[in-house]
C-alpha cells in the first residue's frame, strides 16, 4: 500500500509556535515524571503494545477489566467517598460497568449488547497510540475553521478469542444497518483490511490477539508491520523497557511517550524561519528528558503515579540530597515544593532566550538597558541560587508564601536582592508612587519591606484586583528568604524546628513512604488544609452565594476524603524515577 499524502497548512514563521509546544511538553511531562525505583522486572504493558513502535510519540493503555488486586483496591478508595448511585462496592466493577453498559443498550433498543457481543472476546485491554506527529500538524492552519489534521493513530482493543470477535464485529455491523460504513478490502500480510468509504475515515483489522482501528488504512499497515518485525516495538526495546522494568506490573492505566523525533522536526521547521530562535530552544531541550513511561494504579486509600524518565544533563542535571528545607518553613504550609541546582537551570533558560533576542536591534538595545541598569548580565540575578524551596500556606488569618533559597555566594545574593530595594527606593522618591521600602531588625536579621499602595485603591475598588502588595527579604549567613506579604520572612526567622513542616507527622511519613529525605525534589499539596483553610476564609461567603447548601451537601462530601497529594523525585542510576500519590482519608 502506498503512503497517503497529507496536507498542511500555516506559515512557515508560524512553526516556531511548534517548537514551543513541544519543549513545554517535553518539560512539563519530564518534571512531572519518573518513578519510584520498585522491584526491577520487565512490566507487562499489554498485547496492544507489540503493534506499536518504540518510539511513537504518545501510547495510553487501560485496563478497563483490572486484576482482582487492582479492582479490589479501587473498590476499597471508592468506599472513602459517598455511594455511587448503581456501583456495589461488595463486587467487581468490571462486571457492573457491562451490565450498566448492557441496560444503556437496551434502552436504545440498540439490538446489541456488551456481554453477548463483545466481552466474550475481549480481553479486558484497551490502548490508543499516535504513532506519529508531523511537525505540519501541529501549525496553526491559515483558515481557522478548517479540519485539523489527525496525526496517525490506532485503537487497540485485546482478542481473547479470534473466532468469537470476528462473529461479534459481523453482528455489530448487521444490526448497524444502514448506519454502517460500506468498505473496501485490501490484505496486508495475511491480514484482511477494511477502510471506510467516502465522508467516512478510518479502517480496521483483526488479528489473533487484537482489533485494530486506525485513522486510516496505513496506520493499521504500520502496526502490522511493527508486530510482524517483531524488533524495535514498544513492548521490548532496550530504551522504553529501562524505564518500564521500573514500573509496577498491576495497574490500572499505562502510558508511554517519545517525543525525540517531534522535537526534531519541530526544530527543523523553526530553524527554516528563525535560525536563532530554533537555535535556543535546541540548546534548552538538548538536556531534557524527551522520553519516559508511567503507571498509574491502586493501593486501598491512595492512587499511585509511579513513572521513569531518562534525566536531563547538563545545567538541568539533579543529584539526591536531604536539604533540609522542609524543616525551615511553617508547618502550616499547604503546598511546598523543593529542589535543587536552581540558579544554573534558571540561568541555562535565561542565556540562549537572551542571545536570540539580541539578534534583533530592538532586543539587543533592550537588553543592553536592562543589564545597565542592573549593573549585571541578566542570568546573575539568579546564578547565585543553589537549593530552593517554596511554601504557600495560611496562618488562620491570611494567606502567606515565600521562597527559601540556599545562595552558592551570600554576598552576591545581599548585592542582587538590595537592588530590588534600590530600584524601589528610586520609585519611593515619587511620593504619588505609593512606594515605601523599610528595614526591621528580627531576631537579629535585617528584614526589608518593599511596599506598595495603589493611591487609585478607592476608584478601582469595584475590580477584583489587589490595591497593595509587599514584597519583603533577608539575608542570613547561609539563606535567602524572600516572602510574598508580612509574614513569611518573620516567621521562618523566628521559627523554631519543631513547628516546621518537616516535623508534621502527615508530612514526614509521606515523605518516607514516597522514598526518603535524600531526594531530587519534593512536592506536597495538603489538601484537606486547604479546604479548612478556604472554607474559614470564605466562609460567609460561600453561605451567602449558596442559599440552597449545595455545596456542604453535594460538594463537600466528596471534598472531605481528599488529604494530600504528595510526590517524590529520586535518581536512582541512569534513570529519573518519582512516585507521586493522590491520598484519600
Amino acid at each position: 500500500m502506498t503512503e497517503s499524502v497529507r496536507s498542511s497548512g500555516g506559515m512557515s514563521s508560524g512553526r516556531l509556535a511548534i517548537i514551543g509546544v513541544v519543549g513545554v511538553l517535553a518539560v512539563g511531562i519530564g518534571v512531572a515524571v519518573g518513578s519510584f525505583l520498585l522491584t526491577t522486572r520487565a512490566v507487562d504493558v499489554g498485547s496492544g503494545a507489540a503493534y506499536v513502535p518504540a518510539d511513537a510519540p504518545f501510547f495510553v493503555a487501560m485496563r478497563l477489566e483490572p486484576s482482582a488486586a487492582q479492582d479490589g483496591a479501587l473498590r476499597e478508595m471508592l468506599g472513602h467517598f459517598p455511594p455511587i448511585e448503581g456501583v456495589d462496592l461488595d463486587q467487581p466493577l468490571y462486571s457492573q460497568l457491562v451490565a450498566r453498559v448492557d441496560e444503556m443498550l437496551a434502552d436504545e433498543d440498540a439490538g446489541v449488547s456488551w456481554g453477548d457481543d463483545v466481552a466474550p472476546w475481549f480481553d479486558g485491554h484497551v490502548a490508543i497510540a499516535v504513532t506519529e506527529i508531523p511537525a505540519s500538524a501541529m501549525t496553526m492552519p491559515v483558515d481557522p475553521m478548517a479540519i485539523p489534521e489527525v496525526p496517525p493513530t490506532v485503537v487497540l482493543l485485546g482478542v481473547s478469542d479470534g473466532g468469537a470477535a470476528e462473529a461479534g464485529i459481523e453482528r455489530l455491523l448487521a444490526e448497524a444497518g444502514d448506519d454502517a460504513p460500506t468498505f473496501t478490502e485490501t490484505e496486508h500480510n495475511g491480514v484482511r483490511i477494511r477502510s471506510a468509504e467516502g465522508s467516512e475515515t478510518g479502517a480496521y483489522a483483526l488479528t489473533d490477539d487484537q482489533v485494530i482501528i486506525g485513522s486510516d488504512a496505513e496506520a493499521v499497515v504500520r502496526a502490522l508491520d511493527t508486530h510482524a518485525e517483531g524488533s524495535g516495538t514498544l513492548a521490548e526495546m532496550a530504551e522504553m523497557t529501562k524505564l518500564t522494568e521500573t514500573l509496577p506490573d498491576d495497574w490500572l492505566v499505562f502510558a508511554a511517550y517519545d517525543l525525540t523525533d517531534l522535537m526534531a522536526d519541530a526544530l527543523a521547521e523553526g530553524a527554516a524561519a528563525s535560525p536563532e530562535i530554533a537555535a535556543a530552544f535546541e540548546s534548552l531541550m538538548e538536556h531534557q528528558p524527551l522520553r519516559g513511561a508511567m503507571a498509574v494504579s491502586a493501593s486501598g486509600d491512595r492512587i499511585l503515579l509511579d513513572a521513569a524518565t531518562d534525566p536531563p544533563t547538563g545545567p538541568f542535571a539533579v543529584e539526591n540530597d536531604d536539604r533540609g528545607l522542609a524543616g525551615e518553613v511553617p508547618g502550616d504550609a499547604l503546598y511546598f515544593s523543593e529542589a535543587g541546582n536552581l540558579g544554573a537551570a534558571f540561568a541555562a533558560v535565561i542565556e540562549p532566550i537572551k542571545q536570540a533576542l539580541a539578534t534583533t536591534p530592538e532586543g539587543e538595545e533592550g537588553i543592553g538597558t536592562a543589564e545597565a541598569a542592573l549593573g549585571a548580565d541578566i542570568e546573575d540575578l539568579v546564578s547565585w541560587i543553589d537549593d530552593g524551596a517554596m511554601a504557600i500556606g495560611y496562618d488562620g488569618s491570611e494567606p502567606y508564601g515565600g521562597l527559601v533559597l540556599v545562595p552558592n555566594d551570600v554576598a552576591a545574593a545581599e548585592r542582587r536582592l538590595g537592588q530590588l530595594a534600590s530600584f524601589a527606593g528610586l520609585g519611593a522618591l515619587d511620593p504619588t508612587s505609593g512606594i515605601t521600602v523599610d528595614e526591621e531588625e528580627v531576631n537579629g536579621v535585617t528584614v526589608t519591606s518593599i511596599s506598595w499602595e495603589n493611591p487609585d485603591a478607592a476608584l478601582s475598588s469595584m475590580f477584583l484586583t489587589p490595591t497593595s502588595v509587599v514584597v519583603e527579604y533577608a539575608v542570613t549567613g547561609d539563606r535567602a528568604l524572600i516572602g510574598f506579604g508580612e509574614s513569611f520572612v518573620r516567621r521562618v526567622l523566628s521559627l523554631d524546628e519543631s513547628d516546621s513542616l518537616a516535623s508534621q507527622p502527615r508530612y514526614a511519613e509521606a515523605i518516607a513512604e514516597m522514598g526518603g529525605s535524600e531526594n531530587a525534589g519534593v512536592t506536597w499539596f495538603d489538601l484537606a488544609g486547604t479546604r479548612e483553610a478556604l472554607e474559614s476564609a470564605l466562609g460567609p461567603m460561600l453561605a451567602e452565594g449558596d442559599p440552597d447548601g449545595i455545596y456542604e451537601s453535594e460538594i463537600r462530601p466528596w471534598l472531605l476524603p481528599l488529604d494530600r497529594i504528595v510526590a517524590v523525585m529520586r535518581l536512582e542510576g541512569d534513570v529519573l524515577i518519582q512516585r507521586a500519590a493522590l491520598v484519600v482519608d
